[in-house]
């Protein structure tokens, strides 16, 4: 609930200015939330879209292997190997 000022201003009550005091603890821990969590929320979301999304089989070959894996562990598999190359490729200067 909003209050009036005397120059027609809407001010927040104390509890919509402070979204922590509120009692209710889903509320409370969702405020507390910074961005770099709400961004970590939604790449879990969409990596288990992702996930589900490629479930299917793919067979795979490479050099002298030869393999069937689902194409989600697959391109996680190059993502993983391409994030190593790249953290000890470039150093810090």
């Amino acid at each position: 609930m909003a209050h009036e000022s005397s120059c027609g201003i809407r001010l927040p009550c104390w509890h919509e200015r402070n979204p922590g005091s509120t009692k209710n603890p889903v509320l409370r821990f969702l405020a507390r939330l910074s961005a770099k969590n709400w961004i970590a929320i939604l790449g879990a979301v969409l990596a288990v879209i992702f996930i589900l999304q490629n479930r299917q089989r793919v067979r795979i070959e490479f050099l002298f292997l030869d393999l069937n894996a689902p194409l989600w562990i697959s391109l996680g598999a190059v993502l993983l190997i391409g994030w190593v190359v790249g953290r000890f490729s470039f150093r810090k200067r």
